[in-house]
Protein backbone atom coordinates (compact mmCIF):
# COMPACT_ATOMS: atom_id res chain seq x y z
CA UNK A 1 0.00 0.00 0.00
CA UNK A 2 1.34 3.37 -1.02
CA UNK A 3 1.40 6.39 1.41
CA UNK A 4 -1.73 8.09 1.46
CA UNK A 5 -0.96 11.76 1.72
CA UNK A 6 1.61 13.67 -1.10
CA UNK A 7 1.65 17.20 -2.15
CA UNK A 8 0.76 18.39 -5.68
CA UNK A 9 1.04 21.67 -7.47
CA UNK A 10 -1.78 22.80 -8.62
CA UNK A 11 -1.43 24.22 -12.49
CA UNK A 12 -3.15 26.18 -15.46
CA UNK A 13 -3.48 24.47 -18.63
CA UNK A 14 -5.62 26.36 -21.65
CA UNK A 15 -6.02 29.57 -19.80
CA UNK A 16 -9.00 28.30 -17.99
CA UNK A 17 -8.81 25.12 -16.53
CA UNK A 18 -6.78 24.18 -13.48
CA UNK A 19 -5.40 20.33 -13.43
CA UNK A 20 -3.53 18.27 -10.90
CA UNK A 21 -2.00 15.06 -11.26
CA UNK A 22 -1.92 12.16 -9.01
CA UNK A 23 0.66 9.38 -8.50
CA UNK A 24 0.58 6.19 -10.20
CA UNK A 25 0.64 4.13 -7.54
CA UNK A 26 -2.50 5.42 -6.11
CA UNK A 27 -4.49 4.61 -9.94
CA UNK A 28 -3.03 1.22 -10.03
CA UNK A 29 -4.24 0.09 -6.72
CA UNK A 30 -8.00 1.96 -7.54
CA UNK A 31 -7.70 0.00 -10.34
CA UNK A 32 -8.30 3.08 -12.74
CA UNK A 33 -7.75 3.52 -16.01
CA UNK A 34 -7.28 6.10 -18.83
CA UNK A 35 -10.93 7.90 -19.37
CA UNK A 36 -11.58 6.73 -16.12
CA UNK A 37 -14.86 8.97 -14.54
CA UNK A 38 -14.11 10.97 -11.59
CA UNK A 39 -16.84 12.71 -9.32
CA UNK A 40 -15.21 15.75 -7.59
CA UNK A 41 -17.26 16.95 -4.30
CA UNK A 42 -16.48 20.61 -3.29
CA UNK A 43 -17.10 19.91 0.63
CA UNK A 44 -18.67 23.05 2.82
CA UNK A 45 -15.27 22.84 4.91
CA UNK A 46 -13.16 24.04 1.66
CA UNK A 47 -12.29 20.47 0.81
CA UNK A 48 -12.31 18.80 -2.18
CA UNK A 49 -12.92 15.03 -2.62
CA UNK A 50 -12.59 12.64 -5.44
CA UNK A 51 -14.85 9.81 -5.64
CA UNK A 52 -14.48 6.59 -8.49
CA UNK A 53 -18.01 6.93 -10.37
CA UNK A 54 -18.00 3.02 -10.57
CA UNK A 55 -17.37 1.60 -6.79
CA UNK A 56 -17.81 -1.90 -5.63
CA UNK A 57 -21.72 -2.77 -5.23
CA UNK A 58 -22.67 -5.31 -2.31
CA UNK A 59 -24.65 -7.61 -4.35
CA UNK A 60 -25.14 -11.04 -2.97
CA UNK A 61 -24.88 -12.54 0.82
CA UNK A 62 -25.32 -15.63 1.83
CA UNK A 63 -25.82 -16.87 5.38
CA UNK A 64 -25.34 -20.28 6.55
CA UNK A 65 -27.86 -21.42 9.21
CA UNK A 66 -28.47 -24.47 11.56
CA UNK A 67 -31.17 -26.04 13.31
CA UNK A 68 -30.11 -24.97 16.83
CA UNK A 69 -29.69 -21.98 15.38
CA UNK A 70 -32.46 -19.18 17.75
CA UNK A 71 -34.94 -17.39 15.91
CA UNK A 72 -32.84 -14.16 17.06
CA UNK A 73 -29.89 -14.88 16.44
CA UNK A 74 -31.03 -15.61 12.58
CA UNK A 75 -32.88 -11.98 12.87
CA UNK A 76 -29.88 -10.10 13.73
CA UNK A 77 -27.87 -12.02 11.42
CA UNK A 78 -30.14 -10.72 8.79
CA UNK A 79 -30.73 -7.15 9.84
CA UNK A 80 -26.48 -6.82 9.88
CA UNK A 81 -26.85 -7.82 6.25
CA UNK A 82 -29.81 -5.39 5.13
CA UNK A 83 -27.64 -2.92 6.92
CA UNK A 84 -24.62 -3.27 5.21
CA UNK A 85 -26.22 -2.60 1.99
CA UNK A 86 -26.20 -5.80 -0.15
CA UNK A 87 -29.20 -6.29 -2.61
CA UNK A 88 -29.65 -10.13 -2.22
CA UNK A 89 -29.85 -11.94 0.87
CA UNK A 90 -29.72 -15.79 0.96
CA UNK A 91 -30.20 -17.42 4.08
CA UNK A 92 -29.81 -21.38 3.43
CA UNK A 93 -28.96 -24.82 5.61
CA UNK A 94 -26.94 -27.64 5.12
CA UNK A 95 -28.85 -30.45 3.85
CA UNK A 96 -31.53 -29.93 6.31
CA UNK A 97 -34.76 -28.72 5.82
CA UNK A 98 -35.23 -25.49 7.42
CA UNK A 99 -37.39 -25.52 10.27
CA UNK A 100 -40.67 -23.94 10.44
CA UNK A 101 -40.14 -21.27 12.82
CA UNK A 102 -37.37 -20.40 11.50
CA UNK A 103 -39.18 -19.67 8.18
CA UNK A 104 -42.17 -18.04 10.06
CA UNK A 105 -39.44 -15.52 11.78
CA UNK A 106 -37.58 -14.60 8.74
CA UNK A 107 -41.16 -13.60 7.24
CA UNK A 108 -42.21 -11.74 10.24
CA UNK A 109 -39.23 -10.10 10.03
CA UNK A 110 -39.77 -9.31 5.87
CA UNK A 111 -42.81 -7.92 6.51
CA UNK A 112 -42.47 -5.75 9.58
CA UNK A 113 -39.09 -4.78 9.83
CA UNK A 114 -37.01 -4.94 6.46
CA UNK A 115 -38.89 -2.04 4.43
CA UNK A 116 -38.74 -2.52 0.85
CA UNK A 117 -37.49 -6.08 1.18
CA UNK A 118 -39.80 -8.69 -0.75
CA UNK A 119 -38.85 -13.17 -0.32
CA UNK A 120 -38.81 -13.87 -3.88
CA UNK A 121 -37.66 -17.44 -3.73
CA UNK A 122 -38.69 -19.71 -0.42
CA UNK A 123 -37.72 -23.51 -0.77
CA UNK A 124 -37.23 -26.30 1.42
CA UNK A 125 -33.15 -25.63 2.12
CA UNK A 126 -32.98 -21.78 1.11
CA UNK A 127 -34.97 -18.32 1.60
CA UNK A 128 -33.94 -15.57 -1.16
CA UNK A 129 -34.71 -12.04 0.18
CA UNK A 130 -33.97 -8.76 -2.47
CA UNK A 131 -33.98 -5.48 -1.45
CA UNK A 132 -35.57 -3.53 -4.02
CA UNK A 133 -36.11 -0.21 -2.36
CA UNK A 134 -33.26 2.45 -2.67
CA UNK A 135 -32.83 5.77 -1.16
CA UNK A 136 -33.57 8.09 -4.58
CA UNK A 137 -37.03 6.30 -4.46
CA UNK A 138 -37.50 7.16 -0.85
CA UNK A 139 -35.56 10.18 0.05
CA UNK A 140 -33.81 10.65 3.52
CA UNK A 141 -35.66 13.77 4.27
CA UNK A 142 -39.35 12.50 3.24
CA UNK A 143 -38.60 9.17 5.38
CA UNK A 144 -36.92 10.69 8.55
CA UNK A 145 -40.12 13.13 7.98
CA UNK A 146 -42.25 10.11 8.57
CA UNK A 147 -40.24 8.52 11.14
CA UNK A 148 -40.21 11.78 13.59
CA UNK A 149 -44.36 11.58 12.69
CA UNK A 150 -44.78 8.22 13.90
CA UNK A 151 -42.85 8.64 16.70
CA UNK A 152 -44.92 11.77 17.60
CA UNK A 153 -48.70 10.31 17.09
CA UNK A 154 -47.35 7.52 19.70
CA UNK A 155 -46.16 9.32 22.15
CA UNK A 156 -49.45 11.78 21.34
CA UNK A 157 -51.55 8.66 21.49
CA UNK A 158 -49.72 7.18 24.86
CA UNK A 159 -50.49 10.21 26.85
CA UNK A 160 -54.94 10.01 25.79
CA UNK A 161 -54.48 6.00 26.46
CA UNK A 162 -53.08 6.63 29.77
CA UNK A 163 -55.80 9.41 29.89
CA UNK A 164 -58.45 7.08 29.26
CA UNK A 165 -56.70 3.63 30.76
CA UNK A 166 -57.53 2.22 27.68
CA UNK A 167 -55.46 -0.77 27.14
CA UNK A 168 -56.52 -1.79 23.29
CA UNK A 169 -55.10 1.63 22.54
CA UNK A 170 -52.74 1.00 24.38
CA UNK A 171 -51.99 -2.32 22.45
CA UNK A 172 -51.92 -0.48 18.79
CA UNK A 173 -49.96 1.94 20.26
CA UNK A 174 -47.12 -0.64 20.87
CA UNK A 175 -47.33 -2.25 17.47
CA UNK A 176 -46.54 0.97 15.93
CA UNK A 177 -43.09 0.53 16.97
CA UNK A 178 -42.50 -1.56 14.52
CA UNK A 179 -43.04 1.23 11.44
CA UNK A 180 -40.55 2.99 13.59
CA UNK A 181 -38.03 0.18 13.49
CA UNK A 182 -38.61 0.23 9.85
CA UNK A 183 -37.56 3.36 8.90
CA UNK A 184 -35.04 3.35 11.21
CA UNK A 185 -33.42 0.10 9.66
CA UNK A 186 -33.86 1.61 6.34
CA UNK A 187 -32.07 4.99 7.08
CA UNK A 188 -28.89 3.48 8.72
CA UNK A 189 -29.00 1.21 5.76
CA UNK A 190 -28.81 3.96 3.36
CA UNK A 191 -26.46 6.18 5.41
CA UNK A 192 -23.90 3.31 5.55
CA UNK A 193 -24.36 3.23 1.47
CA UNK A 194 -23.59 6.75 1.41
CA UNK A 195 -20.49 6.45 3.08
CA UNK A 196 -19.85 4.12 0.34
CA UNK A 197 -21.02 5.68 -2.91
CA UNK A 198 -20.82 9.39 -3.23
CA UNK A 199 -24.07 9.24 -5.89
CA UNK A 200 -26.27 7.64 -3.12
CA UNK A 201 -24.42 10.67 -0.65
CA UNK A 202 -25.74 13.22 -3.14
CA UNK A 203 -29.32 11.52 -3.58
CA UNK A 204 -29.90 11.59 -0.44
CA UNK A 205 -29.27 15.62 -0.11
CA UNK A 206 -26.28 14.99 2.42
CA UNK A 207 -23.18 16.46 0.96
CA UNK A 208 -20.31 14.99 2.57
CA UNK A 209 -19.57 11.71 4.11
CA UNK A 210 -19.12 12.88 7.76
CA UNK A 211 -23.12 13.67 7.71
CA UNK A 212 -23.87 11.04 7.65
CA UNK A 213 -22.54 10.59 11.44
CA UNK A 214 -24.53 12.73 12.58
CA UNK A 215 -27.63 11.83 10.95
CA UNK A 216 -26.84 8.12 12.67
CA UNK A 217 -27.25 9.72 15.60
CA UNK A 218 -30.54 11.76 15.14
CA UNK A 219 -31.91 8.38 13.74
CA UNK A 220 -31.15 6.18 17.04
CA UNK A 221 -32.56 9.43 18.95
CA UNK A 222 -36.00 9.45 17.02
CA UNK A 223 -36.10 5.54 17.18
CA UNK A 224 -35.20 6.19 21.19
CA UNK A 225 -38.18 8.92 21.44
CA UNK A 226 -40.56 6.30 19.78
CA UNK A 227 -39.53 3.55 22.14
CA UNK A 228 -40.35 5.52 25.45
CA UNK A 229 -43.68 5.96 23.93
CA UNK A 230 -43.80 2.46 23.37
CA UNK A 231 -43.00 2.70 27.42
CA UNK A 232 -45.63 4.72 28.45
CA UNK A 233 -48.35 2.94 26.38
CA UNK A 234 -46.93 -0.43 28.17
CA UNK A 235 -46.69 0.85 31.65
CA UNK A 236 -50.92 1.68 31.26
CA UNK A 237 -51.87 -1.79 32.07
CA UNK A 238 -49.98 -1.58 35.72
CA UNK A 239 -51.87 0.48 36.86
CA UNK A 240 -54.42 0.08 39.95
CA UNK A 241 -56.97 3.23 39.27
CA UNK A 242 -57.07 5.91 37.26
CA UNK A 243 -54.92 8.63 37.92
CA UNK A 244 -55.71 12.15 39.89
CA UNK A 245 -57.08 14.55 37.40
CA UNK A 246 -54.28 17.45 38.92
CA UNK A 247 -51.69 15.05 38.49
CA UNK A 248 -52.92 13.70 35.03
CA UNK A 249 -53.03 17.73 33.41
CA UNK A 250 -49.80 18.07 34.77
CA UNK A 251 -48.67 14.72 32.38
CA UNK A 252 -50.82 16.43 29.80
CA UNK A 253 -48.24 19.27 30.24
CA UNK A 254 -45.16 18.00 30.47
CA UNK A 255 -45.44 15.75 27.18
CA UNK A 256 -46.86 19.27 25.21
CA UNK A 257 -43.89 20.58 26.46
CA UNK A 258 -41.40 17.84 25.65
CA UNK A 259 -43.24 17.48 22.01
CA UNK A 260 -42.82 21.14 21.06
CA UNK A 261 -38.91 20.39 21.74
CA UNK A 262 -38.93 17.36 19.41
CA UNK A 263 -40.58 19.07 16.80
CA UNK A 264 -38.16 21.87 16.63
CA UNK A 265 -35.38 20.03 16.96
CA UNK A 266 -36.26 18.42 13.93
CA UNK A 267 -37.11 21.58 12.48
CA UNK A 268 -33.63 23.35 13.14
CA UNK A 269 -31.96 19.99 11.36
CA UNK A 270 -34.38 20.53 8.33
CA UNK A 271 -33.51 23.93 7.98
CA UNK A 272 -30.20 23.41 9.25
CA UNK A 273 -30.56 26.93 11.92
CA UNK A 274 -27.97 27.24 14.81
CA UNK A 275 -29.85 29.87 16.58
CA UNK A 276 -33.04 27.18 16.48
CA UNK A 277 -31.21 24.31 17.72
CA UNK A 278 -29.80 26.50 20.00
CA UNK A 279 -33.03 27.43 21.94
CA UNK A 280 -34.14 23.98 21.72
CA UNK A 281 -31.03 22.69 23.79
CA UNK A 282 -31.81 25.23 26.07
CA UNK A 283 -35.25 24.70 26.64
CA UNK A 284 -34.97 20.97 27.25
CA UNK A 285 -33.82 22.46 31.23
CA UNK A 286 -37.81 23.63 31.32
CA UNK A 287 -39.15 20.67 30.97
CA UNK A 288 -36.46 18.23 33.31
CA UNK A 289 -37.17 21.29 36.07
CA UNK A 290 -41.39 20.71 35.56
CA UNK A 291 -40.95 16.69 35.87
CA UNK A 292 -38.42 17.21 38.66
CA UNK A 293 -41.22 19.37 40.31
CA UNK A 294 -44.14 17.11 39.18
CA UNK A 295 -42.11 14.39 40.86
CA UNK A 296 -41.31 15.74 44.32
CA UNK A 297 -45.39 16.57 44.85
CA UNK A 298 -45.99 13.20 44.21
CA UNK A 299 -47.32 11.49 47.51
CA UNK A 300 -46.62 7.80 48.64
CA UNK A 301 -49.55 5.35 46.54
CA UNK A 302 -49.71 1.86 44.64
CA UNK A 303 -49.49 3.78 41.56
CA UNK A 304 -46.63 6.49 42.52
CA UNK A 305 -44.12 4.71 40.77
CA UNK A 306 -45.39 4.28 37.75
CA UNK A 307 -46.28 7.60 37.33
CA UNK A 308 -42.45 8.75 38.13
CA UNK A 309 -41.78 5.81 35.33
CA UNK A 310 -44.18 7.70 33.06
CA UNK A 311 -42.96 11.05 33.66
CA UNK A 312 -38.81 9.63 33.05
CA UNK A 313 -40.12 8.47 29.57
CA UNK A 314 -41.72 11.53 28.72
CA UNK A 315 -38.50 13.81 29.97
CA UNK A 316 -36.19 11.71 27.77
CA UNK A 317 -38.02 12.42 24.82
CA UNK A 318 -36.80 16.09 26.11
CA UNK A 319 -33.49 14.99 26.44
CA UNK A 320 -33.04 12.77 23.14
CA UNK A 321 -34.11 16.16 20.91
CA UNK A 322 -31.73 17.89 22.95
CA UNK A 323 -29.58 15.18 21.63
CA UNK A 324 -30.88 16.20 18.26
CA UNK A 325 -30.23 19.75 18.43
CA UNK A 326 -27.06 19.82 19.17
CA UNK A 327 -25.73 17.55 16.22
CA UNK A 328 -27.62 20.80 14.27
CA UNK A 329 -25.37 22.89 16.35
CA UNK A 330 -21.88 20.77 15.81
CA UNK A 331 -23.20 20.85 12.24
CA UNK A 332 -23.53 24.84 11.82
CA UNK A 333 -21.33 26.26 14.16
CA UNK A 334 -19.33 27.70 11.13
CA UNK A 335 -22.74 29.75 10.41
CA UNK A 336 -22.12 31.75 13.53
CA UNK A 337 -18.59 32.21 14.11
CA UNK A 338 -15.99 34.15 12.68
CA UNK A 339 -12.18 32.50 11.70
CA UNK A 340 -9.19 34.59 12.17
Amino acid sequence: MSEIKQIRRLQLTGGSTYIVSLPKTWIDELQLKKNSNITLVKNRNDSITLFQEEQTKKNNALATIGKNDSKESIRRKIIAMYLSGYKTIEIRTKGIEIPSAHKSAIRDLVRTTLMGTEIVESSAEKITLQILTQLAQLSFTVALKRMYTTAKNMHQEAIEALNELNLEHAEEIIKMDDEVDRFSLYLLRNLNLALENVQVLLDSGLEKPSDCLGYRTVVKCVERIADHAGLIAKKIKYLKSPIDKKILKEIEHISIESLVVFENSITALSKRDYLMAENVAASVSKVIEIEKKLMDSLKPGEDTGIIKLILEDIRRTAEYSRDISEIVIDETVQNVIEES
